[in-house]
């Protein structure tokens, strides 16, 4: 991630955090939770401040949640109530590098709307990541951009469905069929645009990639 990005997750957080949603948890996570196991370790990628973290220990799952940003980080370990101490750990990590985590160590990898800034080949070692750190018979859940946002072939084009947009990040659109490609490894349970978020939903985009899959070898 670069300097300019970071900034960006400064000012966006800081927004964020005066919004009437940023302690709920998401639209996704109360959708994804049903497809969990009953129990086991959740990592929660690119978590922002951790509502969907909070939300998911409360289910009874040890969270590791994560993001690159100091601001979100902050606020996210000051967020956890005390009852939920033990459940959750709070990591600085950077979803476009190697992640710093043990071959199969989480039941489940978690992430809302944080998959979609990278370029092709990172986004497809974020996928072999994912995998690594995923047991086998593990739950992927994530939701991203469609390229029926609004958005979509808005900013300056570097690859097929990845631009940098005019507020200074680059941002990839995914559809059915390329989030289906990129998760070519894993069996897919549910993959569609019905997805929805509060900070979405108030701009008018209803159309989000959902998915959700399993680690089978």
């Amino acid at each position: 991630m670069t300097n300019m990005s970071n900034l960006y997750w400064t000012k966006a957080h800081a927004h964020y955090s005066r919004q009437d949603w940023i302690n709920k948890p998401s639209i996704f996570a109360e959708f994804a939770v049903q497809y969990f196991p009953n129990t086991g370790r959740v990592l929660d990628l690119g978590a922002g401040q951790g509502q969907d973290s909070r939300y998911f220990a409360e289910k009874g799952f040890e969270v590791v949640s994560t993001d690159f940003e100091d601001f979100a980080l902050g606020l996210n370990e000051t967020n956890i109530p005390s009852h939920l101490e033990k459940r959750i750990k709070v990591e600085e990590v950077d979803i476009s590098e190697k992640l710093p985590f043990f071959n199969q160590e989480f039941d489940v990898v978690y992430s809302h709307l944080a998959l979609h800034y990278f370029d092709t080949k990172t986004t497809e070692e974020i996928f072999r990541e994912i995998k690594r750190v995923l047991k086998i018979g593990g739950t992927i859940a994530f939701m991203v951009n469609s390229t029926s946002d609004p958005e979509y072939n808005t900013g300056i084009k570097i690859e097929k469905d990845f631009f940098a947009m005019k507020k200074k990040i680059k941002m990839r659109f995914f559809n059915i069929d390329t989030v289906k490609e990129f998760t070519k490894e894993f069996k897919t349970i549910l993959v569609d645009n019905l997805g929805e978020s509060y900070k979405d939903n108030a701009v008018g985009v209803h159309n989000m990639i959902r998915y959700i899959g399993r680690r089978v070898e």
